[in-house]
């Protein structure tokens, strides 16, 4: 395995090493590269380009046969071109977001969210997780609607729901904390035309800071008195409630406003408000529309920070005191069960630790090992000081491989495994069938990982300029069932937050993990001593019921339990089916099972 992927001083002479190139002169179309070098200069800054690249990669590679000299049939030139490109795109800056949620509460000097049409926080910015206590993923605490606003309110989410008439609102929200209610619009967003209704509310008012005082004073000269008599009359828009909230008499505000109003040259009341407006959101600008990269959207993350540096973050769902249980994502869209199953893993004394895996989210990874290297290192300090006992461990797609890695060397660690889609380096024949952009990447992964970090850092990009819409278009519109669960509105708090917890530290983790995926664990399958039960979700796409039952013809201790109506988001799709198979599990139970996982309607 290559330890240092993404980092060749001289990528083209490390691809290879033949001065003259391909070893098959055969393999080199002129026009076919000439594709390539276009497209991918044209994809830093064109999505559509993107996808030509893809098209122009996949002719290229239906000439070359997948083995070890694959990288020898790609000319010097064509590579020395493809670095060039890598070295000019290294040199720019991240273009400005696009993505219709995150630009509304984008430049925002207040608090600012969109709620999906159930009414949980798709995206907030700083201000509205702070002042409105907003969580990605959580539904709004309608104690944060003013009574007065609440049947309004109420009206916004039936419209969003296509159940009222009414795109537009004014509002009074409650801060977390003490104090006035802020004055907030509303508005109906629909990003794609007969698409879904969102629920956009941001506030029309602007918090005044210390530094907001600091620089007015500076500004104009004025005492630390008048200096407080602006902030009181900005907050309250009104001289004799300004007069009540300073304790002074109604004369005396009078004449210290005056004497404001002559210092900052404002002729009136109104020109004066203006001017403590701009001064207030100037001093905040630093924080406006600000997104943290990635949050746990249940408030519980908690860090492991071992003596060798690395850090191991994970968050948790269910009993607080209960048995643990490991769930370890993989690639797809999924991090966190809803948060509605919640109940059901509390009530059968489960505690479900959703461990945050190396370069996902706050976990610290090392590029000096392998990804497998440093998977099993990771999981191997979260066993020993936060698990501290054998346990179930759950393996969501490619996050299983270092489960099965681990369990083949160290099975008193495990009580039980269960793995959840994906065949992957078990089963071959079904890379023929990712979509293209998957696979053109997952070929040439293994031959010139510079090259699909490369191509990575393009896609990155674009999903920071588009947002996950633009990725999701890509990764499942040929899947009918996985694209309607990541459409869907209701869902998109979740599949937003994944996206950011895979993607928190860049996108070397999603290259990483490609090179995860072609880890050879092909043995641990005839030594697996665990019981293993393999999740096979029926509506795939790619791997299909037959490549499951090839692996449990090979170890008795692995059993297939097909889920219908279920996909690479088998755990967004059929969730009640996975915790009941977990809880079984837990509980030693899983005979009293159907072979066939009960999939909801």
């Amino acid at each position: 395995m290559d330890r240092d992927e993404g980092s060749s001083k001289h990528p083209v002479k490390a691809a290879n090493d033949d001065p003259m190139g391909p070893e098959d002169p055969g393999a080199i179309d002129p026009d076919v590269d000439l594709d390539i070098i276009s497209n991918t200069y044209r994809a830093i800054v064109d999505q559509e380009a993107f996808d030509a690249m893809i098209e122009s990669w996949q002719a290229k590679l239906g000439r070359i046969p997948d083995d070890e000299k694959a990288s020898k049939q790609l000319s010097g030139a064509l590579l020395a071109q493809l670095a060039l490109a890598r070295t000019t795109l290294d040199g720019l800056d991240i273009p400005a977001e696009n993505d219709p949620l995150a630009r509304a509460v984008r430049d925002v000097p207040g608090p600012a969210l969109v709620l999906s049409p159930e009414g949980r926080v798709v995206v907030t910015n700083t201000e509205g997780a702070s002042v409105l206590g907003a969580r990605q993923g959580n539904f709004l605490d309608l104690d944060r609607v003013d009574p007065r606003s609440l049947e309004t309110f109420r009206t916004m989410m039936r419209a969003a729901n296509k159940r009222a008439n009414r795109s537009q609102a004014i509002l009074r929200m409650s801060p977390l904390h003490d104090g006035d209610p802020i004055l907030a619009e509303a508005w109906l967003l629909t990003p794609k035309i007969d698409g879904a209704a969102f629920v956009v509310i941001r506030s029309l008012e602007i918090e005044w800071t210390e530094r907001a005082s600091e620089m007015l004073g500076e500004a104009f000269g004025l005492s630390a008195a008048e200096v407080e008599i602006a902030r009181i009359f900005f907050r309250v828009r009104d001289v004799a409630a300004t007069a009540a909230a300073r304790n002074v008499s109604l004369l005396t505000v009078r004449t210290q406003l005056k004497s404001i109003m002559a210092k900052t040259e404002a002729p009136s009341q109104v020109e004066l408000m203006r001017l403590l407006a701009m001064t207030a959101g100037r001093a905040i600008q630093d924080r406006q529309g600000k997104t943290d990269a990635w949050r746990d959207p249940l408030g519980r993350e908690e860090v492991l920070n071992l003596a060798d540096g690395r850090s191991i973050a994970w968050t948790w769902l269910g009993d607080p005191n209960g048995r643990p249980v490991i769930l370890c994502r993989g690639l797809p869209m999924c991090y966190l069960l809803p948060p509605d199953s919640e109940g059901q893993l509390r009530d059968a004394g489960i505690k479900l630790l959703a461990l945050s895996r190396p370069g996902f989210g706050n976990s610290s990874q090392h590029v000096n090992l392998s990804p497998l290297e440093d998977n099993l290192a990771a999981l191997r300090g979260f066993l020993d000081h936060v698990v501290k006992a054998p346990c179930i461990a759950i393996g969501l797609s490619n996050g299983v491989l270092p489960l099965l890695a681990d369990a083949s060397l160290h099975p008193d660690r495990f009580q039980a495994l269960i793995a959840i889609g994906y065949t992957g380096v078990l089963d071959r024949s079904g890379i023929r069938r990712l979509q293209p952009t998957q696979q053109a990447m997952m070929r040439l992964v293994g031959m010139l990982p510079w090259l699909v970090d490369l191509m990575a850092k393009q896609a990155h990009r674009m999903i920071q300029t588009y947002g996950v819409d633009w990725y999701i278009e890509r990764a499942y519109r040929t899947r009918p069932l996985d694209y309607a669960t990541c459409t869907d509105p209701n869902l998109a708090p979740f599949i937003r937050n994944a996206c950011s917890h895979l993607l928190a530290q860049g996108h070397q983790t999603f290259v990483r993990e490609l090179l995860l995926a072609r880890s050879d664990i092909d043995p641990v399958i005839e030594t697996l001593s665990v019981p293993l039960t393999w999740v096979a979700p029926q509506e795939d796409g790619v791997f299909d019921e037959a490549s499951f039952r090839l692996i449990e013809r090979r170890n008795p201790r692995i059993s297939v339990r097909p889920l219908a109506k279920a996909g690479e988001l088998a755990l967004y799709q059929q969730t009640s089916s996975i915790v009941d198979l977990i809880i079984a599990t837990a509980i030693g139970k899983t005979d009293g099972l159907d072979q066939t996982c009960r999939a909801s309607p």
